[in-house]
């Protein structure tokens, strides 16, 4: 037993030494990712030069060779360090509107039990990068960088990723660390306060009974056993104490009216893109005026990547997704093809077109013509600075507005 407990385990010599050489290669590579640019044409003048003094004998050559070596390895032992930290960032404010402002709040730990070197942090903002000097941190020790972000355009952008870099200062090398994934910034489109929407209500509270079983209505239709998940309030008390088990009521769905919401996309519809901005400021106010009424609304807009149609339909399920949503809005170049909106399976109650002082006035350009005699249309076209104007005719009220400012006014009008 003494002698068999001594001998050495055959694999252990291999398994370590293919360690090492995994150890190394990870190394190597991790030190040439950490040689920028400008560091790799510094290895590359030196290798030149040390070429050149082997057949010239010139001094001047050797001693470029060795300057660069030097100035490499230098950056070399000033990258090295712990760059172990955990990084949080947090918004006192999860969305923005443009215009508006908020304090990123980005909280810097080191977990690990040795401490960190000192370095720099950078924080990716969009197409930008903001930069803030980070000193050493003992284990367990934390530390607070705050920034004020101000949102000038409306979009949808990158925040982050959070690194943590350190290297000389020639830019030679550059050792970075990932500490945060990148997370999404929306900012929402300017929007304005409106009164609810008066045009296109339906005084038929209980609608159409439609085909199929929903599990909330108005219309009783049925019965049924309960099922986990069901809310206790649709449960029927008097056939429960009949039957002897839980019953829950069933109902037939009522078709109810919806609001269409559609924006003009294409981009020579609009003089420039801050007329383009107010159509998609009108666009987005109106659209949470209907989901603050709790109205059914559709919102189209336009879609870039799909060139056969003429865009997406918007979530609306709440304003905020909505707003998400329009953050993303940009016009299209090319022209698309009109929403079919007869052949909808609810009935629509309002069709609200929005467009641009050089789009077409007339509807059948935006939607098909036999839609049109189906339910009431308001066509707004976004003019800066123009003188503010309103006209009506059956089933058709069209509106110039100058500013966002101008629609609450408009909508006034209309109640």
């Amino acid at each position: 037993m003494t002698a068999f407990s001594r001998r050495p385990a055959p694999e252990a010599r291999p398994a370590t030494s293919a360690g090492s050489r995994h150890s190394l290669r990870v190394l190597a590579a991790d030190l040439w990712q950490s040689v920028t640019a400008l560091g790799r044409s510094m290895a590359l003048a030196a290798l030149l030069c040390a070429l050149a003094f082997a057949p010239t004998g010139w001094r001047e050559l050797l001693a470029g060779a060795l300057l660069g070596v030097s100035m490499l390895l230098l950056g070399l032992l000033m990258s090295l360090g712990n760059l172990s930290c955990s990084a949080e960032t947090s918004l006192d404010q999860g969305r923005l509107e443009v215009g508006g402002q908020a304090e990123l709040v980005l909280v810097l730990t080191n977990p690990s039990s040795r401490s960190t070197r000192r370095g720099r942090v950078g924080l990716t903002i969009g197409q930008g990068t903001a930069l803030a000097p980070l000193p050493a941190l003992a284990p367990g020790q934390s530390h607070q960088i705050r920034l004020k972000l101000e949102a000038r355009s409306r979009g949808v952008i990158d925040l982050g990723p959070v690194t943590m870099e350190a290297g000389d200062p020639l830019g030679l090398i550059r050792r970075r660390r990932i500490l945060t994934n990148a997370r999404k910034l929306y900012i929402h489109p300017r929007t304005v306060a409106l009164p609810p929407l008066q045009a296109g209500l339906e005084r038929d509270l209980e609608g159409d009974p439609g085909p199929g079983i929903v599990d909330d209505d108005l219309e009783f239709h049925a019965l049924r056993p309960y099922a986990p998940g069901d809310d206790i309030k649709r449960v029927h008390w008097l056939s429960t104490a009949r039957a002897g088990t839980l019953m829950v009521r069933q109902y037939e769905p009522t078709v109810r009216t919806r609001t269409e919401l559609i924006l003009d996309g294409q981009a020579d519809s609009y003089r420039n893109a801050d007329e383009f901005e107010l159509a998609v400021e009108i666009f987005a106010s109106l659209g949470c005026r209907c989901l603050l009424d709790g109205r059914r609304l559709q919102a189209l807009a336009p879609e870039p990547d799909d060139p056969h149609a003429y865009g997406t339909t918007l979530p609306s399920q709440d304003p905020r997704s909505f707003l998400d949503a329009c953050s993303a809005i940009s016009p299209r170049q090319d022209s698309y093809s009109k929403p079919d909106l007869g052949d909808a399976s609810e009935r629509t109650s309002l069709t609200i077109l929005v467009t641009g002082s050089l789009g077409d006035r007339q509807t059948s350009a935006l939607i098909d013509r036999s839609a049109q005699d189906t339910f009431p249309v308001m066509l707004l076209a976004a003019d800066l600075d123009a003188h503010p104007s309103l006209q009506t005719q059956p089933g058709l009220v069209s509106a110039v507005l100058g500013s966002l400012r101008d629609l609450p006014i408009l909508l006034e009008n209309q109640s």
